[in-house]
């Protein structure tokens, strides 16, 4: 039946709140369950439709952002989870332009997302009127689909609203998803008082109010490729002397199954990113440490690769990328769901769209009996293995001597102690460099979900996805954060403290940019002083977070030691799963020292490769 409150549409005080109560009322129709609401006039008639909906509703989720663009990274966060849209609703005005970070992500990275922005009515617009922007294509080519939604009218069916929130959600969760933008004019009345409209306005949903079905259906068209184009990557997999299988980011556990399938019946060494969910576990053929082997990378000269099959999203490391633009093996085949390329080498020979995990389960059985007997494996796992040495002494020497927290030891002791029934949600610069680099895989059984913002790679928004990420998983989240990233989102604090599924935040207060020291810029001595160096990139910052957790009504810890945090981290964990408890654990380093620390390791890995040649 119906989800719509008990009061007949005839009955709704306005046209206004009649067509709200059927958005909102098709949303929930189509599968979404998750709204997230900022505060506004122009959008009381929304407001007031999922207000009467969720007192009907235990399973209507709705999260409360007073900061539009915060509201918009925690739906992206939940659908990253979740891979189901949810919706944004927020009044006219700059309350929408504070939307776009969060769209350009979920363009990029193909996330659904629908954004319901009311709006004023075109007697309103363009004439000075307060509160008032030009709202109709302000996302650009950011979303999928946009359309400027009219005024509530009786010469306009209800059917025709039906319709057009059933295709913008369809155009959301397509193979090219990504976010709808449906602008929604409103002419006062907004607050549900009475003003007349005909009874038998709505008489044609009668059959649509006895069912809760959707009103135009949209059935799901898997994208399957061809048993010709699969035959043909069978066929080169098992003809390549050295074939590589390179997997990027996936998005949901079916994808994770349908590729470890593949990596339990083929004898293919693997490589996996840190967004795949894989890379955290311990896997047959999977070359955990590939981007240290790649420090030293003429010591794999005599096995490279000939054919590379690389499944799912784009790469973290830039190592890995710059090694096959040198290698340029001679076939690259890319399976993907969406139709966006990810070749920033240009070396893709064949690409495939189509659904990961359908294509994964029927190229296992194209390829059924795939054994080849690879000299790049067994060199990849021996170096691996060296390079799992060098990691594990650095860290058991860090946790005998009660040595100094670091960024290194940091990323060992999450990766070494993070549970299996939490997320893991990583920012972006350094945290999920260190964490695809230095992780300990340790994790026999179960998976840890890895949520990346690497669609544009910024550091806005950052909590307020994880906070989402946690929401979409239904448990709690380890965040690795740095202190910038932080800080630009610091009012989203307040956005974990109240979700019901906790964060571990764990902050790397550098003092400033810490990847910064990394790039050419931080060498270019002669050119930028060590004064102009600081004030442009390394930004420091010269705070300490325990009064943002105080704000927030978080729990804190700021351990000075690897022992310690490994203890408190722990404790963190413990408190998440048993108490719902969030905690903020602040590790103060230095960036010099940090960035000598990665050099001093990255020359004992060298070493200790050179010895294997």
């Amino acid at each position: 039946m119906s989800t719509l409150s008990p009061t007949p549409l005839q009955a709704t005080e306005n046209i206004n709140i009649l067509w709200a109560r059927l958005i909102i009322e098709e949303c929930i129709r189509s599968g979404v369950n998750m709204f997230c609401v900022s505060p506004g006039s122009r959008s009381t008639p929304l407001a007031v439709a999922l207000q009467r909906v969720s007192e009907h509703r235990s399973d209507i989720e709705i999260c409360v952002a007073t900061d539009e663009r915060a509201a918009a990274f925690f739906a992206l966060g939940y659908a990253r989870a979740t891979n189901i849209p949810a919706v944004l609703i927020c009044t006219s005005g700059t309350a929408l332009a504070n939307y776009l970070p969060a769209v350009v992500e979920a363009s990029q990275d193909a996330i659904p997302m629908l954004l319901l922005t009311a709006d004023r009515p075109p007697e309103l617009r363009d004439n000075g009127s307060n509160q008032t922007i030009n709202q109709p294509r302000i996302f650009g080519e950011y979303v999928r689909w946009q359309f400027d939604l009219p005024c509530p009218t009786e010469e306009i069916p209800p059917s025709f609203v039906l319709s057009t929130i059933d295709y913008a959600l369809f155009r959301a969760k397509h193979s090219s998803a990504g976010a709808v933008h449906l602008n929604c004019q409103f002419r006062e009345p907004l607050a549900p008082t009475p003003k007349v409209f005909s009874a038998d306005y709505a008489v044609g949903l009668q059959q649509w109010l006895e069912t809760s079905q959707q009103w135009t259906k949209y059935p799901d068209s898997t994208l399957i490729p061809t048993d010709t184009s699969l035959r043909t990557v069978a066929h080169i997999l098992a003809s390549a002397k050295h074939p590589l299988i390179c997997i990027g980011r996936l998005r949901t556990r079916r994808e994770r199954d349908a590729v470890m399938q593949c990596a339990y019946m083929w004898r293919v060494p693997i490589v996996a990113d840190i967004a795949s969910g894989l890379r955290l576990h311990d896997i047959p053929n999977i070359i955990t440490y590939h981007d240290q082997l790649l420090l030293a990378p003429h010591v794999l000269d005599a096995v490279q690769p000939d054919v590379v099959l690389h499944i799912g999203g784009s790469f973290t490391s830039k190592r890995l990328l710059q090694w096959f633009a040198a290698i340029q093996p001679l076939q690259y085949i890319h399976i993907e769901e969406t139709p966006f390329r990810h070749d920033p080498n240009h070396q893709v020979t064949m690409r495939i769209e189509g659904n990961i995990s359908v294509t994964m389960n029927l190229l296992s059985k194209a390829a059924d009996g795939l054994n080849v007997e690879s000299a790049l494996a067994v060199r990849a796992y021996q170096c691996s293995q060296e390079v799992e040495r060098v990691l594990e002494t650095h860290l058991d020497t860090a946790l005998t001597n009660n040595a100094p927290i670091s960024e290194i030891t940091a990323a060992m002791v999450v990766s070494k102690h993070i549970a299996s029934d939490t997320g893991l949600f990583l920012s972006n610069s350094m945290p999920i460099r260190d964490m695809d680099m230095l992780a300990l895989t340790q994790h026999e059984s179960g998976f840890i979900p890895v949520g990346t913002n690497r669609g544009a790679s910024g550091i806005d928004g950052i909590l307020s996805t994880a906070t989402g990420f946690a929401a979409g998983l239904r448990q709690p989240v380890t965040l690795m954060i740095g202190d910038l990233a932080l800080i630009h989102d610091a009012n989203s604090l307040l956005l974990a403290a109240r979700n019901r599924f906790p964060l571990i935040i764990i902050a790397i207060n550098n003092n400033g940019g810490g990847i910064f020291s990394f790039l050419p810029i931080a060498a270019a001595h002669s050119q930028v002083s060590e004064q102009a160096f600081e004030r442009f990139w390394g930004t420091p910052n010269n705070v300490s977070f325990r009064a943002l957790a105080d704000f927030a009504g978080l729990l804190y810890d700021a351990p000075t030691t690897t022992q310690d945090f490994a203890q408190a981290y722990k404790q963190a964990l413990e408190r998440s799963l048993r108490d719902s408890r969030s905690t903020l654990i602040e590790i103060s380093t230095d960036r010099t020292a940090n960035f000598q620390e990665h050099k001093t390791l990255q020359a004992q890995i060298i070493s200790r490769l050179e010895t294997i040649l």
